[in-house]
This record gives structure tokens, sequence and C-alpha cells, in this order.
């Protein structure tokens, strides 16, 4: 076990060490089932138990496909199945549902607007616990995002990345994450919008500005995410409104270095938070991204599952040959136990 406390919940459950590795071994593992078409079933006899409130196309793509590329399986429940969230008027106790869960499943990723939700599904949790998105925080889209700018650049450490529009949940996990791995991290946004400053104030390499146009100066990544959250669709046209200036546009982007890339975390809006010109135009990056959540979905699976995620990590940084040598001598873990 390498992650802190067996849980994803938030990035502050990441140290330095644990971001660059899992973004190390994310892109190595990539390599070596690109190299060879597969990868070996490191995770056979694992389950993965995932909990999901609304639809999900990206996260619950790349987590099925994360645990069956590495031999395990997964079970998707629906809120009205799990009833929490936005069927949790209808639920049964809820710390019965999470410990029964637990007791099925070796791992559960829960994908739930409402944060404190996620706070107590993680609490309750008996087997290590990944936040797939919640209101508040969007910690493995922040990590696909380290690892599509490690692919892009060679490097993460002084990468200038500005977020463009409202201060969302994408910005906060991307903000805490950039803050510990060494990159410059500019929020612009309306000041009605803006992240936290309790949440904030102590993040290395962060500045807040209401101007979108002076923070894109030096920029190598600029990110938007969508302006009308799935709760406020009846602020919409006031959001457009006060949102407008932070549009991303090819003349905005003309004023960050000429190398600049774009992400968004998608679904995009064209023409709310970014026009088409843009986000399918050459400095997109957005389908690389999304593959991307595939990639760390692996290694953050590995790193809460395997016995020997310390020794993964050291043949990643050693070399594709030291890595694929470790991977076919691995002992395979034994089958899932149902707890009584």
């Amino acid at each position: 076990m390498a992650v802190t406390k067996r849980q994803l919940l938030t990035i502050d459950d990441l140290t330095a060490y644990e971001i660059l590795t899992i973004v190390e071994v994310a892109d190595a593992l990539e390599n070596q089932a690109r190299d060879i078409g597969y990868l070996p079933p490191l995770l056979r006899g694992k389950c993965l138990g995932m909990i999901f409130d609304e639809t999900s196309l990206r996260t619950r793509t790349a987590f099925e496909r994360a645990m069956g590329d590495l031999g395990g399986q997964a079970i998707h429940y629906n809120g009205a199945e799990a009833r929490v969230g936005q069927h949790a008027k209808k639920t049964e106790h809820l710390p019965d549902f999470v410990n029964v869960a637990g007791r099925f499943n070796d791992v559960l990723l829960s994908r739930i607007y409402d944060f404190d939700t996620q706070e107590r599904i993680c609490e309750l949790s008996p087997v290590p616990f990944i936040n797939g998105m919640c209101d508040k925080h969007h910690p493995t889209q922040a990590l696909c995002d380290l690892l599509t700018v490690k692919r892009h650049f060679g490097r993460l450490e002084g990468i200038s990345v500005v977020f463009v529009g409202d201060g969302t949940n994408i910005a906060l996990s991307l903000a805490q994450s950039a803050a510990k791995v060494g990159m410059r991290f500019t929020c612009a946004t309306p000041a009605e919008f803006a992240l936290p400053v309790e949440q904030t104030a102590r993040l290395a390499g962060f500045t807040a500005t209401t101007d979108a146009r002076t923070a894109m100066a030096g920029a190598h990544v600029v990110v938007a995410d969508a302006w009308i959250p799935m709760n406020k669709a009846h602020e919409a046209e006031e959001r457009r409104a006060v949102l407008a200036p932070y549009r991303v546009t090819p003349d905005l982007m003309a004023l960050a270095r000429p190398e600049a890339i774009f992400l968004h975390n998608l679904p995009a809006y064209r023409g709310d938070e970014v026009v088409p010109e843009v986000i399918d135009g050459p400095q997109s990056m957005i389908y690389p991204e999304a593959v991307a959540r595939l990639h760390v979905a692996r290694a953050l699976l590995l790193s809460l599952l395997h016995p020997d995620w310390f020794g993964i990590v050291a043949a990643a940084e050693a070399g594709p040959g030291t890595l694929a040598r470790l991977l076919s001598e691995l002992t395979e873990l034994p089958g899932m136990k149902v707890s009584a």
C-alpha cells in the first residue's frame, strides 16, 4: 500500500511523491500495454464496486476497463440501486449499504455530487475508497490532467497552468495537485466564482485573478470547465452573462505561449466556456486527456491493492525493460474472499 490512508477523497490525501509515482506508473503501464498488447493480471480476483448517482461515460469506462486490463472485475451500482445521493430519501441505512458493498468488493469508487455524502462513504468504507467526482473535488481528473501534461511537455515542474471560468471542483483539485508537484497555477474567474480563499491561501505557486487576458501570459496549459453545473441550471443565463469574458477563444489562446495546449474534462459546451475553433483545433488535447483517465485508473488501483506497489514504482522508474521483467515475475493476488 502506498496511498495515504488507503483512500483518495481529495488530492490532499496524496503526497507529492505519491502523485508523481501514480503519474509515472500510469505512463509506464500504458507504454507497456501498447508495446506488447496487454498487461499481466496483477489484480486477478479483485473487484471494484462503483457507485454512480448519475450516468457516467469517462469515469465508468476508464475504471471498468482498468480492472479488466489488470485481470479484475468491476460492479456498477446506480444511485437507485444504492439508494444514495439524489435517491437518499428511499435509502436503507447508509452504513449498511457501504459495509455490505465493502464486503463484496476490494475497493469502492463513488461518484455522488454531494461532498458530505462522499466523505461519509469514505469514512464508513471497510476497503480503500476513491472519489470519482463530487461537487467540491475531482481528484482523478486532476491526476489524468497531470499525466496529459507530463506526456506532452515531458515534465511537470515549472509548467504554468491557467484555469479560466468558474472556479469548480476541477479548478480546486488541479490547483492542489499543481502546488504539490512544482507547477504554477493561475485561476482566472469572476470574483463571485473564485475558489474559496481558505482552500487556496497556502497553495504554493497559486495566483487568483479576475483578469483572464493578463492571466494567460506565459501559460503552457489552458483549462476550462462547464459553466452550468448540474444543480445550477436555473442560473444558466445569469452565469453566461457574468462568465462571457472568460470564454476561451483563439484571441485568448494567442496570449498564451505558442506551444500552449487546451484541456477540458468534458462534457464541453461549445459556445459557452470554449469556442469550437479552440476545443476542436490543433492546440486541443481533450481526447488524449480523456483516455489518460484509463492510464491513471490502472496505476491508482494498483497503488491501493497490489502488495508490491513500491516494486512496480521502482521498476517503472528504472525503465521499460525492468518493468517488463517485474510484471512477468509478480505473483498474482489470491481471489476475493467474502467476509461474513
